[in-house]
């Protein structure tokens, strides 16, 4: 029983909310790193963003896919 429950909530939160994982990538110094964001994606730019600014000289990009 508690199977057919979980299947029938994952479906519910995979239709009514798009959510993926998208992927930051961020420059600074000498390093290069990625972060997966599993929100919409207005979301996650939005997030990746702040990673931006968190860090002097960091630059993040939401990668498409």
């Amino acid at each position: 029983m508690k199977k057919v429950l979980f299947v029938a909530a994952v479906a519910v939160l995979g239709f009514t909310s798009c959510k993926k994982t998208w992927m930051c990538e961020c420059k600074w110094s000498y390093n290069t790193t990625l972060d997966g964001i599993v929100d919409t994606k207005k979301n996650a730019q939005t997030a990746c963003e702040a990673k931006s600014n968190a860090t002097v000289g960091k630059t993040c990009t939401l990668l498409s896919h």
